[in-house]
């Protein structure tokens, strides 16, 4: 998955049409390109480090339905600094749809695992994070914005993703942990196995700013992805092999 992953940032400063985006950046854009993997290993990117503290503390602030900046500041992590106000609020986002979709006290979290064990045919095992009647109050509106889950054979937990807007270079390697645990995270709560994600990116996008850091990543070696288990919501990566870090700045 990660030699597609390269094959995308590579296409994408190669062929993307330039923008002038919200941020006054610039990046170069590609529509629906789409990464699909398997469970079998952790999908954590090897050419450049990939941090597990991070991705972890984004996924349970994601998964308590959080929208202030505390676990992330008690973690010193800054990715949300940037949007959070004097308080460090975030508005109704992530998480608060996930738990409290439209402040209507409607938790689809655990929605699609009852869902899931008590109708497994159903074609209605869906999140859906894009209300569109909260938008104006979120500092951001949501990336991610929908997941669909399917029962396979052998009790096999399946994923779909839509993501509407992904920053290739710096993001995309996080979300891709934090899906991965998310259907971790459902598959215990269901007795089931996970076992694929599929990943539709709308809007895919470098960053003109991380065209160099880019070209460096693609050419790095990688590395196997890395064994894993996953008991009580703890990820435990074992033999997690990377090339050095590389920065590049956030776009905000």
């Amino acid at each position: 998955m990660e030699y597609k992953y390269k094959s995308i940032l590579n296409d994408t400063i190669a062929n993307g049409v330039f923008r002038n985006d919200r941020t006054g950046v610039g990046c170069y854009s590609l529509f629906n390109q789409s990464l699909t993997w398997e469970m079998k290993k952790f999908p954590i990117m090897t050419s450049k480090k990939i941090y597990q503290k991070i991705f972890d503390t984004e996924f349970d602030w994601f998964i308590n339905g959080e929208t202030n900046i505390k676990r992330f500041k008690k973690n010193n992590i800054k990715i949300w600094d940037e949007w959070a106000d004097e308080q460090g609020n975030l508005g109704p986002v992530y998480g608060h749809q996930l738990l409290n979709f439209n402040s209507e006290n409607y938790n689809q979290l655990q929605n699609v695992i009852e869902s899931l064990k008590n109708n497994p045919n159903s074609r209605r095992h869906i999140i859906s994070l894009w209300n569109p009647n909260q938008l104006k109050d979120m500092a951001l509106p949501p990336c991610y914005l929908y997941f669909q889950f399917f029962i396979d054979k052998g009790n096999s937990l399946n994923m779909f993703v839509v993501q509407r807007s992904a920053d290739l270079f710096l993001g995309l390697p996080y979300d891709v942990c934090v899906f991965s645990k998310l259907l971790l995270y459902i598959a215990e709560h269901t007795s089931l196995k996970a076992s694929r994600i599929d990943l539709n990116i709308v809007d895919a996008h470098v960053y003109q700013n991380h065209v160099e850091q880019v070209k460096e990543y693609a050419g790095n070696e990688s590395f196997d992805f890395p064994d894993y288990e996953y008991i009580n919501n703890k990820l435990i990566l074992t033999n997690y092999r990377s090339c050095k870090p590389i920065k590049a700045p956030i776009a905000i």
